[in-house]
């Protein structure tokens, strides 16, 4: 039995590896950014382990205005995983097997495809394995989707030269965006969407004092982005505690800060992911990306998953 299991893994591994070459061979994947397609059985699903996944998974984002999930799940019983629904996306597949360990695939039915499959002999089995590699498994599905997402963008990219020009960096971001305003040091880019506009700022500044982000973000949205009404202007939401943590992009250490922001009595408001990190090129100089979304009443994960994909395009 041991030795039929090996020669399945090595045929599996043996098809993921050619499978790349065949690339143009595969059918093209279905679904949109953010959304798993979770392939188990009935029973799994409806049980503990189904409850875990749906925890860690389907989890509030933090820094939004209303409750959305990080991921949509939708949920393909093991039975009928054949034909079209194969063609998934984004897969997390759960099986019960005598193999245990969290297994990746990439391009097996289409593509592009990532398939994650998590083992176990029993359903807690399955429950320890997923916990003890939930980072692991989360980052590669999180880091898939944000890669897909800038594969999309690519097809399509604004050609401006102003934030190389007035900043030294370069952000690939969607031709649907325009530049709304540049000043020294400063570029501004909207896209305007039906129920508002999804906006990122670029700002290179001294600081000599370790200001706090928050302080900053609100100076450089005081004098370059005014609100609706003569001296109105956004700052950031006090109510809602900002969350920030350290990241890292192509070896650039960033301090990411995720909140609210409002425009006080005009009862504007929404959520923002800004970006702060040192110049390379200039002690006490910084440099300051924030992407902040307007849309009341409407979803807004997809807005700031896009601004955080254009975000993690920075070169300089």
């Amino acid at each position: 039995k041991m030795k039929q299991k090996a020669l399945i893994l090595f045929f599996l591994v043996l098809v993921l590896s050619c499978s790349d070459n065949n690339q143009k061979l595969l059918p093209n994947s279905s679904g949109n950014i953010n959304n798993i397609s979770v392939v188990s059985s009935v029973d799994i699903w409806q049980g503990r382990v189904g409850e875990v996944i749906r925890e860690n998974f389907a989890r509030p984002i933090y820094g939004l205005p209303q409750i959305e999930p990080v991921f949509s799940l939708s949920h393909i019983p093991s039975k009928i995983f054949t034909g079209f629904a194969t063609k998934s996306r984004t897969i997390l597949k759960i099986d019960i097997s005598e193999t245990e360990g969290v297994f990746n695939f990439k391009n097996t039915y289409a593509s592009p495809q990532r398939i994650i499959q998590v083992t176990g002999s029993t359903p807690e089995k399955i429950i320890t394995t997923i916990n003890q590699n939930m980072n692991a498994i989360y980052s590669a599905l999180y880091f898939n989707e944000i890669q897909e997402k800038q594969r999309r963008i690519a097809k399509n990219l604004n050609q401006t030269q102003a934030i190389k020009k007035s900043t030294g960096l370069t952000l690939r971001f969607p031709s649907a965006y325009r530049v709304a305003k540049v000043d020294t040091n400063f570029v501004w880019i909207r896209r305007d969407i039906e129920t508002g506009s999804v906006n990122l700022f670029i700002s290179r500044y001294n600081d000599k004092n370790n200001s706090s982000i928050l302080k900053i973000r609100d100076s450089i949205s005081k004098h370059h982005i005014p609100g609706p009404v003569e001296n109105t202007f956004m700052s950031i939401d006090p109510i809602y505690t900002p969350n920030s943590q350290q990241i890292n992009i192509g070896g650039k250490q960033i301090l990411e800060t995720r909140g609210l922001w409002e425009i006080q009595g005009q009862f504007m408001a929404g959520p923002f992911i800004n970006y702060q990190f040192k110049s390379d090129t200039k002690q006490d100089e910084y440099i300051m990306l924030d992407g902040f979304v307007y849309s009341p009443g409407s979803s807004k994960r997809e807005y700031v998953f896009e601004l955080e994909a254009i975000m993690r395009s920075i070169k300089n």
